[in-house]
């Protein structure tokens, strides 16, 4: 029967380690005096009877991942995540967040029981956000709240700070939140067309 290399090393070590834990050989090292071979006369140091085998560390399974594997791996993982994520008693779909130009963050936020819908947008480079709920015009900027500053919207601390701490950073991000986080661009008016004549 012929053993790997690894397994022989491991069967070696536990017969080792129960020989040596054994109540019964008590003058276990008179033993091994016993057993030892007398020196060689010649002056050379005689090789020790049971040589221990270096630990090396175990290789790399062939199966193992390559880095573009992984990568894809958390991109599965992260498309796997809940759709809606819950901070205080709000609830902020996590999977719809968009980018403006000027570089505020918006999604839309469910909060309570009923729950009151509307939007949400976060500025990033100042940590302020702004609420729009239902058809209403958006808040003022202002600082996130706490659990223990709202039991109805609270939350809202770790819920920017779980966004702007995994969010890309813009190439050139404004210093200060645009006037109203909603306000889209108006479209320009198509010239007139000439009467007909």
């Amino acid at each position: 029967m012929s053993l790997h290399p690894l397994r022989a090393a491991s069967w070696i070590g536990a017969v080792l380690l129960v020989l040596l834990t054994l109540p019964d050989l008590a003058s276990g090292h008179a033993l091994a005096q016993q057993e030892a071979p007398p020196e060689a006369e010649s002056g050379e140091t005689p090789a020790p009877a049971v040589a221990t085998p270096a630990v090396e560390a175990a290789p790399e399974p062939a199966d193992a991942p390559t880095a573009r594997e992984r990568e894809l791996l958390e991109k599965i993982r992260r498309l796997k995540a809940p759709r809606w994520r819950s901070f205080g008693a709000c609830q902020y779909d996590w999977t719809a967040w968009r980018l403006s130009a000027k570089g505020v963050r918006t999604t839309n936020f469910r909060c309570g029981d009923p729950p009151i819908t509307g939007n949400v947008a976060v500025f990033c480079p100042s940590l302020r956000i702004s609420r729009q709920v239902a058809d209403a015009q958006w808040e003022s900027w202002r600082l996130p709240l706490s659990l223990s500053e709202s039991a109805a919207i609270g939350g809202e601390d770790q819920m920017v700070a779980n966004l702007c701490a995994n969010a890309r950073p813009l190439a050139n991000p404004a210093s200060e939140a645009p006037s109203q986080p909603g306000a889209a661009k108006p479209a320009a008016k198509p010239a007139a067309l000439p009467a007909a004549p």
